[in-house]
């Protein structure tokens, strides 16, 4: 019996993670990251649990949002921790929040099946559903520390406005030493995945927003981006939630200012990056500037 849903906890080394990270991005991280490497393994663990429990039901019918998203759009080094997994409903291929609202009876009895005794807990909190990993508990039995709870959140009303894309997790984890293949999955397009991240920083209730920020500075300079269609996903997710875009876009520019005044957002993106190179307040302006979506001003 083990911690691990899925990965193998005798190839493990929780007293060393560091042992883990592949060899190219070993210089990025010090002794100080070792609650976060051991909560990048968690993550890599209920992500292979989730994709694969009920022979791969949520595969289709739920699509990865946020941190894990925006990884396939921007080289790694310059990605950052992520402990949650957050999903929509496959809303593009008519599935529903009730297509996926068993997530904790298929995760408990894919856990029983693997002799795994991580407790899950669920919070609901409309429109979320909260479903909170206990690995942190684990770790603490064992004298460790995770760097934060792990858990996945779903939102269920929101919309997935375009066809997901299918991709493998992007991980500095050396999962062939593990003798896994990386999770696959399906999460949002790039432009689905920048609109996302854009209307996230208006948010009155976010508490990140400077790593919606970075991580939409991150996708915005390292791909091509149809703007025209990034825009009408925009306008559609601003109009669904009952406001309207030309305003919303004002907040949005508001709450970067916010960002920009506050020392402490600084202080955790240099947390929370693994390479957190960018100059801050030429990374918040550069930000403000994609509500323009492609038009100068």
């Amino acid at each position: 019996m083990g911690m691990f849903f899925y990965l193998d906890e005798a190839l493990i080394s929780l007293e060393d993670p560091m042992r883990h990270v592949r060899p190219e991005f070993k210089d990025l991280f010090a002794a100080s990251h070792k609650p976060y490497i051991l909560s990048e393994l968690c993550v890599i663990d209920m992500l292979c649990a989730l994709t694969r429990a009920r022979g791969g039901h949520y595969k289709r019918r739920a699509v990865v949002k946020g941190g894990h998203s925006v990884r396939n759009y921007v080289p790694l080094e310059h990605h950052r921790f992520s402990f949650d997994v957050d999903l929509n409903p496959n809303s593009f291929d008519g599935y529903s929040y009730g297509k996926i609202s068993g997530l904790k009876k298929d995760l408990h009895r894919y856990a029983s099946e693997r002799g795994c005794t991580t407790a899950l807990t669920v919070t609901k909190e409309n429109p979320w559903y909260f479903l909170q990993v206990g690995y942190a508990d684990q770790l603490k039995a064992r004298g460790l520390r995770a760097a934060e709870t792990s858990k996945i959140d779903v939102c269920k009303t929101c919309r997935t406005f375009e066809r997901p894309v299918l991709s493998r997790m992007n991980t500095m984890i050396d999962l062939e030493v593990l003798g896994i293949e990386p999770p696959e999955f399906a999460h949002l397009c790039l432009e689905e995945q920048i609109s996302n991240k854009l209307a996230t920083i208006g948010s009155s209730s976010r508490q990140r927003n400077h790593l919606d920020a970075y991580d939409a500075y991150r996708m915005c300079t390292s791909n091509e981006v149809d703007w025209k269609k990034a825009k009408r996903i925009f306008e559609a997710s601003v109009v669904r939630r009952g406001q309207r875009p030309s305003e919303f876009v004002g907040e949005c520019r508001r709450m970067l200012d916010t960002v920009k005044a506050h020392p402490g957002k600084r202080a955790d993106l240099g947390n929370a990056a693994f390479r957190p190179d960018p100059d801050f307040d030429a990374m918040i302006d550069a930000v403000k500037g994609y509500y323009g979506f492609g038009r100068r001003g």
